[in-house]
């Protein structure tokens, strides 16, 4: 009898001790994330650099934010956002000139279902007069290859999204339509460029979230985002996935005036909300029924990206959409590389 108490007492002394570091181990492995308060240098600190390999010819070298840890088999998002135009004359300039590594904050990788995500910040090789457009739609397709390749036994392939400010705006719409399977939703935030109707035919299957101003001194509301908006919910097939959100002055997280009502990628930076945690103003929301989203903390754009997922395995896609450039293409790439080359000239004169 005192032989079976003494065999109990044990049992349970080793239960109780093996429990915690039980219920610990799966959260064991997840890197620990700084908070906001670090600050943003901080948090760009904590990303790390690479180099894919060389497609449609050129080698894109990008930053990225891993949440994982040692020992850990979670499966996370993989969250990418393109720069736009004047931001990546040097490798780790898109990261330098970007609030969007406050994604990696734990205020903010906290909001994921998972516990966070990858925060993928590839470069279009500026030095070289060469900007996002669909010169680089295999280049950047390789970036993604390349993170699911090195990267893969923690990346939910089903809970890819691709976003992008201005021309990274237009280089997410070229992703999309070109290589649709690979994404679960995409964000083109005051995206310039044009995008048929026939080519949201192409990417019907993506939930998309379009960011627009109506003050935007480039991106005219009246001609191109309502008739785009018109297109992506005539066709897409979870129109009630897809969301538009229409902003009038634009303002930072932490209330600042922007620099121009084109600059709205400020906005996604902390996830649509204000630093404090308080509703971002001067904003409207609608989904693909014509109905207003409330986005009151946390419900954001993460709640969002945790209700999509896509069937995408992992495995390299053919693609749907049309990703040939022709001489003519490339005759014109040619001159639209130098007019954004002086367009980043004047941007630097006046400190944009």
């Amino acid at each position: 009898m005192n032989f079976m108490k003494k065999f109990l007492a044990v049992f349970i002394a080793v239960c109780l001790f093996a429990l915690p570091l039980a219920v610990s181990s799966s959260a064991a492995g997840r890197k620990p994330a700084l908070r906001t308060s670090a600050g943003i240098e901080a948090l760009r600190d904590e990303f790390d650099h690479d180099v894919a390999p060389e497609a449609g010819g050129h080698a894109l070298d990008y930053a990225y934010y891993s949440p994982a840890g040692h020992n850990d088999d979670t499966k996370y998002p993989l969250v990418i956002f393109l720069h736009g135009i004047g931001h990546a004359d040097y490798v780790g300039a898109q990261l330098d000139d970007s609030d969007f590594p406050y994604w990696a904050s734990s205020e903010l990788q906290s909001r994921f279902d998972e516990g966070g995500a990858f925060i993928l910040l590839p470069r279009a090789p500026e030095h070289k007069l060469i900007y996002w457009g669909e010169s680089l739609i295999e280049s950047l397709r390789a970036v993604i290859d390349d993170m699911i390749e090195k990267h893969g036994d923690n990346i939910d392939t089903t809970k890819i999204f691709i976003g992008g400010s201005s021309a990274g705006g237009e280089m997410a719409w070229n992703m999309i339509i070109a290589f649709p399977e690979y994404f679960a939703g995409a964000f083109p935030i005051a995206a310039t460029g044009a995008v048929t109707e026939s080519q949201t035919l192409y990417c019907s299957d993506v939930a998309i979230w379009m960011f627009a101003s109506k003050k935007d001194p480039i991106v005219n509301y009246a001609t191109i985002t309502t008739p785009l908006w018109n297109n992506v919910i005539k066709h897409n097939a979870q129109p009630q996935k897809c969301r538009l959100s229409t902003f009038t002055d634009v303002v930072e997280p932490a209330g600042a005036s922007a620099s121009d009502n084109h600059h709205m990628a400020k906005v996604v930076t902390y996830d649509m909300h204000m630093l404090d945690g308080s509703t971002y103003p001067n904003v409207t929301t609608i989904d693909g029924n014509g109905l207003k989203v409330n986005l009151i903390s946390p419900e954001g754009m993460i709640s969002w990206m945790n209700s999509l997922e896509s069937e995408f395995d992992g495995n390299e896609a053919d693609g749907t959409g049309n990703v040939d450039v022709n001489i003519f293409d490339s005759i014109f790439g040619v001159f639209r590389n130098l007019i954004l080359k002086l367009v980043n000239i004047v941007q630097r004169i006046l400190g944009l």
